[in-house]
C-alpha cells in the first residue's frame, strides 16, 4: 500500500512538473517570438499554414480559432503602458484612433481568458460601437464602477487580459504588424 501511494505521489508530481514546464515554455516562446507594439503583442503568424509546433500549441492554449495574418491580426495585452500587470481593481483608459483594418474590436477577458460575467452584458467594443471625439480619438474605460462614455466592466476579476483583433488589416500592417498604431493603456487609479 505504501509503495502504491508513493508511486501515485511521484506520478502526480511528474505530471504537474511536466505540464507546468510545458506551459512556461509556451509562455516564454510567445514572449520571445512575438511582435511588440507598446503593451500589445502578437504572435508572428498565429493562423498561418507554416506555423511551428510552439505556435500551434500557443494557439491551442490561448485561442479557439486563429486566421492567417492577411485575414486577422491578433494583439494581446496583459500589461499597461508602464509594464504593470492589468488588475481588476484598477481603472484603465485605452486611448486610440481607428486602426488600420476593415473592422476591429477590443475584448476584455479575465486573466483566465474567459469573459467577465457582468449584468450589462458588455465585453467588447468595435469600430462600429465606439464613440469618437471631434479629432477622431476614442477613450475606453475599464473599471468596476460605471463611467460616462465607452466602458467595459472588470467585475470581480483579479487580472485582466485584452484581445484586439484587426480584421482584413491594411497590407502594410499585414506585412509588418509592428507598424500598427494601437491604443495606449493608462492606469488611472486602483482601489
Amino acid at each position: 500500500m505504501r509503495r502504491l501511494l508513493r508511486g501515485m505521489v511521484i506520478l502526480l508530481l511528474g505530471l504537474g512538473l511536466g505540464l507546468g514546464s510545458a506551459y512556461a515554455a509556451l509562455r516564454l516562446a510567445l514572449d520571445q517570438t512575438a511582435i511588440h507594439v507598446g503593451p500589445w503583442r502578437t504572435p508572428t503568424d498565429a493562423g498561418g499554414t507554416g506555423r511551428d509546433l510552439y505556435t500551434r500549441a500557443m494557439v491551442a492554449v490561448g485561442a479557439l480559432l486563429a486566421l492567417s495574418r492577411t485575414e486577422t491580426i491578433y494583439f494581446m495585452a496583459e500589461r499597461d503602458d508602464t509594464g504593470e500587470v492589468l488588475r481588476g481593481d484598477c481603472r484603465y483608459v485605452l486611448t486610440g484612433r481607428d486602426m488600420p483594418a476593415r473592422w476591429w474590436s477590443i475584448t476584455l477577458y479575465a486573466g483566465d481568458h474567459y469573459l467577465i460575467p457582468n449584468d450589462q452584458n458588455r465585453w467588447s467594443v468595435n469600430d462600429q460601437t465606439v464613440t469618437r471625439d471631434a479629432g477622431g480619438d476614442f477613450n475606453l474605460t475599464l473599471s468596476r464602477t460605471p463611467v460616462e462614455g465607452d466602458w467595459l466592466p472588470t467585475g470581480s476579476a483579479d487580472r485582466l487580459f485584452l484581445f484586439l483583433r484587426l480584421y482584413n488589416p491594411e497590407g502594410t500592417v499585414a506585412a509588418d504588424p509592428a507598424t500598427a498604431r494601437l491604443p495606449s493603456i493608462k492606469r488611472e487609479a486602483c482601489s
